[in-house]
């Protein structure tokens, strides 16, 4: 979705920045090969990365602990079942229920908004035109995972 040209690496070929420093990363290994990945950076007073493009303090008074999802990235593969976003999403889940973060915050293409909103607790805080340097429909998304939906449930949890 070119999140690298608003995003660059800090280190040519090491996908890291100073976010890194407070984030559990999570990862999908499927025999031995990185599938997918994804991480949660947890507040502090540095802020969010979103912060740069659009302030989340309105999220903050809302909630007394966010922490934002960011560079979710599965790898391409049309043979088996891709179960990577799943593992990923699963995982976003189980950090923000064992750790006292009480939403996540999110930037996503607007057409993908369709799939998350039947999670349960995602709401649309703020419509974009572009991102940066990206150019489509972008929407600064929060997540109440108190709220999940039985479809939710079914497809990530059991």
């Amino acid at each position: 979705l070119n999140y690298e040209n608003e995003f660059p690496d800090s280190i040519r070929g090491l996908y890291f920045d100073t976010f890194d420093h407070h984030a559990a990363i999570i990862f999908c290994n499927m025999n031995n090969v990185l599938s997918g990945t994804c991480r949660l950076i947890f507040d502090t007073h540095k802020k969010l990365p979103t912060d740069e493009k659009y302030s989340l303090d309105n999220i903050r008074e809302k909630y007394s602990s966010i922490g934002e999802v960011s560079r979710l990235v599965t790898k391409q593969d049309r043979s088996g079942l891709n179960l990577e976003f799943k593992y990923l999403t699963r995982g976003i889940y189980r950090l923000l229920e064992n750790n006292p973060i009480n939403a996540s915050v999110s930037a996503m293409k607007q057409s993908h908004f369709k799939l998350y909103s039947k999670f349960g607790g995602f709401k649309v805080e703020k419509e974009l035109n572009g991102y940066g340097h990206i150019d489509y429909d972008v929407v600064v998304t929060s997540w109440n995972p108190k709220e999940i939906t039985p479809f939710f449930k079914k497809l990530f949890l059991e």
